[in-house]
């Protein structure tokens, strides 16, 4: 049965980690998704010209592991896992040199942290530029850039859909296409020489750019690493639990049951990890157990039509 998951931001206390842990799994979860890019102020950051550049990142690694040292005990203690983790987003800022290679070393120094906490994934975000062979080149420079650590540390980097904007309007983002993820993930591994690419699919992301749940999953197949699972209207970036949003009076938005049937049809092995960042600001603080209880309700149903060899019925 897979495990189902959340990420942390909204409730993880870095001076109560084994409290965090406990709380969670109590609404029935057995996974996290570690936001440890909660750590890294990049919009302060860019604001300046040069550095150098302060954060907790400037911390060196053993005292980034030191800091983290607690987390692992509670990992042990609570039998909740960490099987993905956010790294600072963007990695990548066109134009800044300087703070780039700060960017770098503060995502390989996360890395470090994976391997401290047994966390295998990393998601790492592509980068836009203005044309797509800028794109590409940018995206693969920096993604072949985190070779050795991945090596080292013996961590996922994990690609994501990202959707961009323009006044008005939503439009094809990186890596919006399942085949251009593909050819990029396949590029890196080969040159790797092993699979140390993988992709994190994002519903939400997905939905804002009209991609069908279900063909894409099928064709990333061994390639889908993690998921980030959340809901909106196809039109912003919400981060909402799923079901939350109806296209028409018997429809969702996002084709949940489509999607759900792709990961059967793959045979996805890993954590059903659900992003809803939101659901803290859209529900009154009385409620927050209670949502959360359902989100974890969705995804065991979930887990449990994967795991029936009956579902789905025969239309």
């Amino acid at each position: 049965m897979l495990k189902v998951g959340v990420q942390s931001c909204g409730f993880y206390r870095d001076d109560d980690p084994v409290g965090s842990l406990n709380y969670i799994k109590a609404r029935g979860f057995e996974s996290i998704d570690f936001n440890i890019d909660l750590k890294m102020p990049i919009g302060r950051l860019a604001k300046q010209a040069s550095g150098p550049y302060e954060s907790f990142f400037s911390k060196s690694v053993e005292e980034i592991l030191n800091f983290y040292r607690p987390l692992k005990e509670a990992i042990a203690i609570t039998g909740v896992t960490v099987d993905q983790m956010h790294a600072p987003f963007p990695s990548y800022v066109v134009g800044m040199d300087e703070l780039n290679d700060y960017l770098f070393e503060a995502v390989v120094k996360c890395m470090a942290v994976c391997q401290l906490i047994g966390c295998p994934a990393i998601v790492v975000h592509p980068t836009a530029r203005s044309t797509y062979q800028k794109e590409w080149d940018t995206n693969l420079a920096n993604y072949r850039r985190l070779i050795p650590a991945a090596k080292k540390y013996g961590v996922k980097v994990c690609l994501e859909n990202i959707s961009n904007r323009r006044p008005g309007r939503i439009i094809e983002g990186r890596l919006s296409n399942a085949s251009d993820a593909c050819l990029l993930i396949d590029t890196l591994n080969a040159e790797a020489g092993e699979e140390l690419f993988g992709f994190c699919f994002d519903v939400g992301h997905a939905n804002m750019t009209a991609r069908n749940m279900k063909e894409y999953v099928k064709e990333l197949g061994h390639r889908l690493t993690i998921l980030h699972i959340h809901d909106n209207d196809g039109k912003e970036d919400m981060h909402m639990i799923p079901y939350s949003y109806l296209a028409t009076p018997t429809s969702h938005s996002v084709d949940w049951q489509g999607f759900v049937e792709g990961l059967k049809e793959i045979g996805y092995q890993g954590v059903l990890g659900f992003e809803i960042c939101r659901m803290w600001l859209a529900y009154p603080k009385a409620v927050h157990d209670q949502a959360l209880e359902l989100v974890s309700g969705i995804g065991h149903y979930w887990a449990e039509c994967i795991d029936d060899p009956a579902w789905p019925p025969v239309k």
